[in-house]
């Protein structure tokens, strides 16, 4: 299983519909607020690489309201 960390800095305005937007999305494992530099983490997660690569690359950049988009992944 493949996953990914991706730490989001988002407008606070439209940070309740970016969470829900995100919880939508398949590869998205969990979606919690932080407290400190980021705003969101989000964990993804899929067999497929190439899904977890879509999801950063397209379904989030996608959002409105997200300001920067960092994203960690685990190679096992």
């Amino acid at each position: 299983m493949n996953e990914a960390y991706v730490l989001l800095n988002v407008d606070y305005k439209k940070q309740k519909n970016i969470i829900e937007q995100a919880k939508k999305l398949p590869t998205v494992k969990s979606v919690k607020t932080t407290y400190g530099i980021y705003d969101i983490l989000i964990v993804l997660e899929s067999n497929n690489m190439q899904e977890i690569k879509q999801t950063i690359d397209v379904d989030l950049h996608n959002i409105d309201g997200i300001n920067n988009l960092t994203s960690l992944i685990s190679i096992n």
